[in-house]
């Protein structure tokens, strides 16, 4: 079972010279775990995770302990999301993944994600073109499908 069978074509991808601000719009406004940031001719640069995007507006020593004592209220988000808005996406996203092309068995794509502690994987063409994702999920509801099981089994 190639991983075209069970990949998403359906992705959040922004350029490496949108702003912060730009960068979290994307992520709202996608189901994918990951905003994707390509080249003019779509090559996969780098990939921004909902931790590189936290990891972006809160301080590393940011610890349970020390949150209690912040603010309940929006004013706390307001003020990170201040001091990060016009970073470039380049100096967020993470430029070492791991992908996988579409004609590879969905066996790969599992053993990577198990390997890197990760959920999705990019997919990218021969080009190195972003095509789509993978996701655990995805390969999950694919086998769900395929290994013949009926309805109240």
């Amino acid at each position: 079972m190639r991983i075209r069978n069970m990949m998403h074509d359906s992705l959040a991808t922004v350029g490496p010279d949108v702003t912060f601000a730009e960068l979290l719009l994307a992520y709202r406004d996608t189901d994918s775990r990951l905003v994707y940031v390509v080249s003019p001719e779509g090559k996969l640069l780098g990939v921004v995770s909902s931790y590189d995007i936290l990891r972006a507006m809160f301080p590393f020593y940011l610890d349970s302990n020390l949150v209690k004592a912040l603010p309940d209220d929006a004013s706390v988000i307001r003020q990170a999301f201040s001091g990060c808005k016009g970073q470039p996406v380049s100096e967020i996203m993470t430029t070492d993944f791991v992908a996988v092309g579409p004609d590879d068995l969905f066996l790969e794509a599992e053993a990577l994600i198990a390997e890197r502690g990760v959920n999705v994987l990019p997919v990218l063409d021969d080009q190195g073109k972003l095509v789509g994702e993978v996701s655990r999920r995805a390969i999950l509801k694919y086998l769900a499908a395929h290994c013949g099981l009926e309805a109240g089994e």
